[in-house]
């Protein structure tokens, strides 16, 4: 018999941050947070690590894998442990969320043979009780506060002054180009446990034993008022419209 899923834990007053503490996050199985989630991996943690690591172990500058475009000079990141940390999130994914098959075939659609139904029977986007360690969303979110202090000191508008006077704007590879899919990955992995996390996994933890989960009307107002949690977070950065469009899905 599959083991049941733990509630997701909350972080009390006596709560101690450090390692071997876990708690359970609710993903969703949905191609635009996913991107993000793999893309800060691919367009930032893997290219810095395996400069970093070139470097590290003596690789000549000149042979040596180049830096991300734009994180030439950025500072108060440990791509080891940062990337560490990312691997542990993925390694801690149910296979759903692991696959990139999603985000590759425009024909795929996340409700499609998903268990979860909504009372009247219409087919919802899948959400995955996942548990992590703390101490890994905490290390990505030290990866986001190194990227906003390299778009503040480092824009990717720069301003060249003409002699007569005039100026030129032009763009340039910076951290600010990583800021939105970094943001948008540790928003969705930071979405602390309330009330509606602990109704929804109880109710994903029958999924374990059954082929499909109808919600109640009590499970799907939880539902609903966490997508209104998820939409926040998976579209930081863009537009009201297309945090309305994503939260339509739902």
């Amino acid at each position: 018999m599959p083991a049941a899923l733990r509630l997701p834990a909350r972080s009390g007053a006596g709560a101690v941050p450090g390692a071997g503490v876990t708690t359970v996050r609710l993903l969703p199985q949905d191609p635009e947070w996913l991107w993000d989630f793999f893309m800060t991996h691919d367009l930032l943690l893997a290219p810095l690590h395996a400069a970093w690591a070139a470097r590290r172990h003596g690789v000549g500058e000149d042979i040596a894998p180049a830096r991300p475009p734009g994180l030439e000079n950025l500072t108060g990141l440990d791509a080891p442990a940062a990337l560490d940390a990312w691997a542990r999130v993925h390694h801690a994914l149910p296979p759903a969320l692991r696959c990139r098959a999603l985000l590759h075939d425009e024909r795929a659609v996340p409700t499609r043979r998903g268990p979860l139904r909504a009372p009247d029977g219409r087919p919802l986007i899948p959400l995955h009780a996942v548990t992590v360690a703390e101490d890994d969303p905490r290390a990505l979110g030290r990866v986001r506060r190194a990227v906003r202090a390299g778009a503040r000191a480092m824009p990717s508008l720069v301003v060249t002054r003409r002699p007569d006077g005039s100026a030129d704007v032009h763009g340039v590879a910076s951290p600010g180009d990583y800021r939105g899919t970094v943001e948008r990955t540790v928003a969705v992995l930071s979405l602390a446990a309330d009330d509606d996390t602990d109704v929804l996994t109880e109710a994903l933890a029958q999924a374990t034993t059954t082929s499909r989960t109808d919600l109640s009307e009590v499970q799907y107002a939880a539902y609903r008022r966490f997508a209104d949690r998820l939409a926040a977070a998976a579209m930081t950065g863009r537009s009201g419209g297309d945090r309305a469009l994503f939260r339509s899905r739902y």
